[in-house]
């Protein structure tokens, strides 16, 4: 994997890319003002880094960053299902799928304790940095950025390790098994992201180790729901659906 850095490089900023290479076992290649198109003939995909974030550019020239842009909308709206899903009090919850990172900020936003998961090495790379250094004036997004404990893991491996009843909710959001033009924003992340569906096993160590509930995001078209036996939440005029499973006999 190669890294280099944006257009407008500078000793320190080469120093960083050096050093970032050096961590992530990878090799620094100077820009020497390349365009992002001669960059990806030269080194194939590669990751980019700028003054204040970390990028990863893949083969079809679309560029993964981090942005809260989509958790502070949600948040800026009088309601939003998932919120209202998790229940008043503040809960800690396992995202068992962290991705963009848009769900675990709008749970931890709201005063929950969020431990987020990402198998990808590319992805969790940039988004666990992208969380830790991504500079905002919303206080509220702010503190929820610093609240998360990211986690470079795939979710069975990290249920298995976890004793009974570790956290309140388990929460997954697996790529979608339908396409939806209108999410551009995920174009970057799809050749990326890890595209296994949930199975039993899954299932099954979720139950174990969450203590309220379990809730997954789905296309509305998924059968995921039926097959796992989730009660889906119906969303009128939306293409994405909630599951939800109760594990003990609580209201939100």
């Amino acid at each position: 994997m190669i890294i280099t850095t944006s257009l407008r490089e500078n000793e320190s900023l080469i120093a960083r890319a050096q050093e970032l290479a050096s961590e992530l076992g990878a090799d620094y290649q100077p820009r020497r003002k390349l365009s992002l198109s001669k960059c990806l003939e030269r080194f194939g995909p590669f990751y980019l880094l700028y003054k204040d974030r970390l990028s990863f550019v893949n083969a079809d020239a679309s560029e993964l960053i981090f942005h809260p842009d989509t958790a502070v909308l949600r948040l800026k709206a009088p309601h939003d299902a998932l919120i209202s899903l998790l229940g008043q009090s503040p809960k800690s919850i396992l995202d068992t799928t962290m991705g963009l990172a848009s769900d675990s900020l709008v749970m931890a936003a709201v005063g929950n304790r969020v431990t987020a998961l990402e198998s990808q090495e590319v992805i969790f790379q940039v988004v666990s940095r992208g969380l830790a250094t991504y500079q905002t004036d919303n206080k509220q997004i702010e503190k929820a950025m610093q609240s998360i404990k990211a986690v470079k893991s795939d979710s069975l491996t990290f249920l298995k390790s976890q004793t009974d009843h570790s956290f309140d909710i388990i929460y997954a959001d697996p790529m979608f098994s339908e396409t939806i033009k209108e999410s551009e924003n995920l174009n970057a992340i799809k050749p990326l992201a890890n595209g296994s569906r949930l199975t039993r096993e899954w299932l099954d160590e979720a139950k174990r180790v969450g203590r309220e509930r379990i809730i997954i995001k789905a296309h509305f078209r998924d059968s995921v729901f039926e097959e796992l036996g989730f009660e889906r939440q119906v969303r009128p005029n939306q293409k994405l659906h909630y599951g939800v499973m109760e594990l003990i006999d609580t209201e939100y």
